[in-house]
């Protein structure tokens, strides 16, 4: 069953508000309740990027979990976090604190109104890395199961998933955390360094420190080798893949129906999901 998961305030922009299942899902006429979710042993959690309206999100979402055939046996959970302003791309370096709020939120819905021992997965486009992996670190600790953790375009730091001051236990927690990666994303080989600079970080023109993990992937940090539960993989810089070329459009592109099929792959537990 698919589910909606609203923590928006406003249609654009706005705070961060706790968790709500909604129904306006426009795409499908049976959507699940917070009653339902309960009853849930397995879920999916995915979760759209920078930029993102409520209605854009809620339609790239959907239309994804349309895409999964793989987790049809358990719940699919959109998760629409208010990662937009209304100024657009001029917000970008100021989204982290909402990234970071909403996994706060995330994170106790998940405690407060799901069962433990609970399977939990999750895929995410670009910032909504954020929320993924700030989510899981959260939760350790919590009696949930951490099985599949794709992401895609992550606008996160290469070196994050190494280093244990970031999300280096979170990763532990998971039996897989695959990277999809793309040199032709030209949204994180310029726009994130300097949203890094802007939020603090230094070095973001060095290779090893501060490029986004979604540009060229996992990197280790010096004295910690990358988790054995990173599965990267480098999308072909022929596929021409741009940043916005992973949730599917109506109709969806070929390089978003690539990306939908590896994290089908993953979710599935294939051995070595593919872009293809």
């Amino acid at each position: 069953m698919i589910y909606l998961l609203d923590f928006r305030g406003a249609d654009v922009g706005g705070p961060v508000v706790p968790g709500r299942i909604v129904q306006m899902g426009g795409l499908f006429t049976r959507l699940g309740t917070e009653s339902d979710l309960r009853l849930e042993s397995k879920i999916t959690f995915l979760l759209h990027g920078f930029n993102c309206s409520r209605q854009r999100g809620r339609e790239l979402l959907l239309r994804l979990a349309e895409k999964l055939p793989s987790v049809t046996d358990g719940a699919i959970v959109a998760v629409l976090w208010p990662g937009d302003h209304w100024v657009r791309f001029i917000s970008y370096p100021f989204e982290g604190k909402d990234a970071d709020d909403s996994a706060f939120e995330l994170s106790r819905y998940i405690v407060r109104g799901i069962k433990p021992g609970t399977e939990l997965s999750f895929v995410s486009h670009s910032l909504g890395a954020r929320v993924v992996m700030e989510t899981v670190e959260r939760l350790i600790g919590r009696d949930y199961q951490i099985r599949q953790i794709c992401l895609m375009a992550a606008a996160i730091d290469d070196y994050s998933l190494s280093d244990p001051e970031e999300y280096r236990i979170g990763v532990s927690l998971a039996e897989r955390v695959a990277v999809l990666a793309s040199k032709r994303d030209r949204v994180l080989k310029y726009a994130y360094p300097v949203g890094d600079l802007l939020q603090a970080f230094v070095f973001f023109w060095k290779d090893e420190s501060g490029l986004a993990l979604g540009y060229h992937g996992p990197k280790p940090i010096e004295g910690h080798s990358l988790p054995k539960q990173v599965y990267p993989v480098q999308i072909p810089d022929e596929r021409k893949t741009d940043h916005g070329d992973y949730l599917p459009n109506h109709p969806p592109t070929p390089n978003q129906l690539s990306s939908a099929r590896f994290a089908n792959e993953v979710l599935q537990g294939a051995m070595a999901p593919k872009y293809s």
